[in-house]
């Protein structure tokens, strides 16, 4: 038998099927629709007219429709749709009388589809509103058997979507502080005289997606380049998720892909993105938010190589002088100790007792202060006085040294009470030899007089330590001296621990 001819039987078949069913409708009915169900049909789709226009055209899943249009004569027919939501047979147009009472009726609620968590209001177009303090009341079910009551807003009428006469009325619900579980929720409607509609579902919960940043790698990009790829790996997004980066300046991401594990790779344009560290932030569109600080960094773009050569080339006289510090002058005092080292301990004793007097100041030189790691450099000027013991067979000697001295030292310019101190000098010592059992005018040394042995001898000076600063002009110095003093025939080194307050001004 030809495919053409089977078809034509089968939709004969159908046809009468649909026929009787209509057939069967009770014409004293006055709050439904009912029909035989058609064995092979997946759902029914009911067409209502009146005077010529469609009034509502709705789908039934059942073999039923309650009838919620005002009172009047009306003709209506059924078609059965098939799996492939193909109309597999048309029913005969047939009349039905409806009288007034109003049954309640859901035709559609927006939206259908929330999250977890999610408060929205919600519309829906209804038939058979009852207004009124003890009117028409709404409240969804979940499968549970959890009721959430909803309270009316707001309720107007609004046109049917047919563009005929008739009008539904639109009614804006609210669950208040409800949450809604997951899962499908069905909403029912019912009016002061116990009747009752029912959507099912018409609502369905989806659970509500926590993002969670994982990574983003690598960590570091150089700016001032265009193209950095990287991969940002995020847990729990959903679709038409948003994805942000902030930190010193405005970056532009660019998605390339993105896999079912989280993997977005991105493409960052560093060009005029200023270096520092960039935070990330995601939202699902369910609420769900994430947001991690200092994920990755922009490091300063490397100099090129005719930078570099800039940068060496010796340019301090583009540089302005940078200001003299408020008080550049510095007066100390101080005391300090003598240790002889090496030869000079064979006769030379140790001694606590010794003075110092000195004055100091920052250079003002503008090519000086140009160069930012001389910053603390200057120049000082010291009067020391010490005191030598001698001890000879037979006599006792005192060497009493008074030392003038010039010099430069450095204080590291840190912000910080507790700085290190470098100094070196150099000049000349005045030594006289005095001695407790005889003049200066006597000789205890044979041919020798005791002022035959006074000098004036070179020394240098070299002393490391700390700085204090007490106040802004009050400052403390402890540092440790090694001082030389250079005869003709020898060298004595001394070891001079020494401790000096100053003022500045």
């Amino acid at each position: 038998m030809p495919i053409k001819s089977r078809t034509t039987i089968i939709s004969r078949i159908l046809f009468f099927l649909i026929a009787a069913a209509i057939n069967i409708v009770t014409a004293g009915a006055q709050d439904r629709i009912e029909w035989e169900p058609v064995e092979g049909a997946d759902h029914y789709r009911v067409e209502i007219r009146r005077d010529g226009n469609l009034v509502l055209e709705t789908r039934c899943e059942e073999p039923r429709l309650p009838l919620f249009l005002p009172a009047g004569e009306y003709d209506f027919r059924i078609n059965v749709i098939n799996a492939f939501d193909k109309v597999a047979s048309e029913g005969e147009w047939s009349k039905i009388r409806i009288t007034a009472v109003d049954f309640p009726f859901i035709i559609d609620l927006l939206p259908a589809e929330i999250h977890e968590g999610e408060k929205p209001d919600f519309r829906v177009h209804v038939s058979g509103y009852t207004d009124g303090e003890n009117g028409s009341s709404f409240h969804f079910e979940g499968i549970d058997g959890n009721i959430i009551p909803l309270s009316i807003k707001e309720i107007k009428e609004a046109p049917s979507s047919a563009g005929t006469d008739a009008v539904w009325t639109e009614v804006v619900l609210s669950s208040g502080k409800k949450s809604f579980e997951e899962g499908a929720w069905n909403l029912v409607m019912t009016n002061p005289d116990d009747r009752e509609n029912r959507m099912t579902p018409a609502l369905r919960v989806l659970e509500k997606h926590r993002p969670r940043i994982r990574d983003v790698s690598p960590d570091q990009f150089p700016a001032g380049m265009e193209h950095n790829p990287a991969i940002v790996t995020i847990s729990g997004m959903e679709e038409g998720s948003i994805v942000e980066f902030s930190g010193p300046s405005d970056i532009k991401a660019q998605l390339l892909s993105k896999d079912d594990k989280g993997n977005l790779e991105y493409s960052f344009n560093l060009l005029n993105a200023e270096p520092g560290w960039y935070s990330v932030a995601v939202a699902n569109p369910s609420g769900g938010t994430d947001s991690k600080e200092r994920v990755f960094q922009v490091y300063p773009r490397p100099p090129t190589e005719e930078e570099l050569e800039a940068e060496a080339a010796f340019k301090i006289d583009e540089k302005e002088p940078r200001e003299l510090s408020d008080y550049p002058h510095a007066l100390t005092f101080g005391w300090n100790m003598n240790f002889t080292v090496g030869e000079a301990a064979d006769y030379f004793s140790n001694d606590f007792i010794g003075l110092s007097v000195g004055i100091s100041q920052d250079f003002h030189n503008d090519l000086i202060r140009r160069v930012p790691w001389l910053n603390g450099l200057g120049w000082e000027s010291k009067v020391v006085y010490s005191r030598h013991r001698t001890e000879y067979p037979l006599y006792t000697l005192f060497c009493q040294r008074i030392t003038v001295e010039a010099g430069i030292q450095y204080i590291t310019p840190f912000d910080f009470p507790l700085k290190i101190l470098f100094r070196g000098s150099a000049g000349v010592a005045c030594s006289i030899y005095t001695s407790p059992e005889y003049n200066r005018n006597e000789e205890p040394f044979g041919t020798y007089k005791i002022r035959d042995l006074d000098s004036f001898d070179f020394t240098l000076r070299f002393g490391m330590g700390g700085r204090f600063d007490i106040t802004s002009r009050w400052f403390i110095d402890l540092a440790l001296d090694l001082t030389g003093t250079f005869y003709l025939s020898h060298t004595s080194w001394t070891l001079q621990p020494n401790l000096n307050g100053g003022w500045r001004w």
